[in-house]
């Protein structure tokens, strides 16, 4: 695995891609337009079947930066942010989805930003995280209450009730400690990363647009239940984890929620409730079931007429 003593870039761009050349050409667009250009761009194919080895291949013999593309058998996105960490030599990583593109000036501000903090203070912080906005300029979910918030992956949830998603860069050495769980199934929540290093870093949070996306109907967040029950012991990881977190502030509201969903996701994978909890813990959960079990009943529903997920 390379480390910063391989460190070739200020930035690498990564992007996953299944089965969507036609998005492409947007991403691309986007990173040639960048005012900062000491970036790589590493493109992932997750087992795509239409052109996008040829399309990459032609970006490749034109583009003024470096491009490279590695192709993996259907696994899923976390298996490919694994992978793009082994090969990465820039010093911050960002994650560019294909329904994504960025603004002309994500990476100079971000990098701008991260210079902002105290250079004493760094190795304190994971990355500089901003907002998502849709092509009419819209905010993806709100904006902070603040305009600069120095905070973690969970407080800004629970305590500045951040909503929606947010776009921004990692230490590529930070990101490379928390590496996804391969053994879980084709779909893990980023979150279970993001709360795991919320522990020990804190993240400058702002309210800059970086990027622009255009959810699909096909993508993640679309099948977010779906993706979730077909998976549920990721879900049910992240869920319980979530409930035990220690070292960072977290309402005793958002834990039990978070036990609700415990629940819910154990049914889906029929395994044991009481399993992960010892002793008083169990009574919290038992609390959990009934609500737990509700919410299960409604994906099953969900599930079986078609009708569109709740995106919770």
């Amino acid at each position: 695995m390379n480390t910063s003593s391989t460190r070739k870039f200020t930035f690498t761009v990564f992007t996953p891609t299944y089965n969507r050349a036609h998005l492409l050409p947007r991403v691309y667009q986007s990173l040639t337009e960048q005012t900062l250009k000491d970036f790589e761009w590493i493109v992932v194919d997750d087992g795509s079947e239409d052109n996008t080895p040829e399309l990459v291949s032609n970006y490749h013999s034109s583009a003024d930066f470096t491009i490279r593309y590695y192709r993996q058998a259907n696994s899923g996105k976390h298996v490919g942010i694994n992978r793009a960490l082994e090969f990465a030599r820039g010093q911050f990583f960002v994650i560019l989805d294909d329904d994504d593109w960025l603004h002309p000036q994500a990476l100079e501000r971000m990098w701008n930003h991260w210079n902002s903090i105290p250079e004493q203070e760094r190795s304190q912080f994971a990355g500089v995280v901003g907002l998502y906005a849709y092509a009419d300029g819209r905010v993806v979910g709100k904006p902070f209450p603040q305009d600069i918030i120095d905070s973690n992956a969970v407080e800004i949830r629970t305590i500045y009730n951040a909503q929606g998603d947010k776009f921004g860069m990692h230490v590529t050495d930070v990101l490379r400690q928390y590496p996804f769980p391969v053994n879980l199934g084709r779909f893990v929540p980023e979150g279970l990363v993001w709360n795991r290093m919320a522990i020990s870093y804190k993240e400058r949070y702002v309210n800059e647009v970086f990027a622009f996306t255009e959810y699909q109907p096909d993508g993640l967040s679309a099948r977010s239940v779906l993706l979730r029950a077909h998976n549920a012991a990721a879900a049910r990881l992240y869920y319980q984890e979530f409930a035990q977190l220690r070292g960072v502030y977290v309402p005793i509201t958002w834990r039990f929620r978070a036990l609700v969903n415990y629940v819910r996701f154990t049914l889906h994978g029929r395994m044991s409730i009481y399993e992960r909890y010892q002793n008083w813990q169990k009574l919290l959960v038992t609390a959990a079931v009934p609500l737990g079990y509700i919410a299960y009943l409604l994906d099953k529903t969900v599930m079986k007429t078609g009708a569109k997920p709740r995106h919770d």
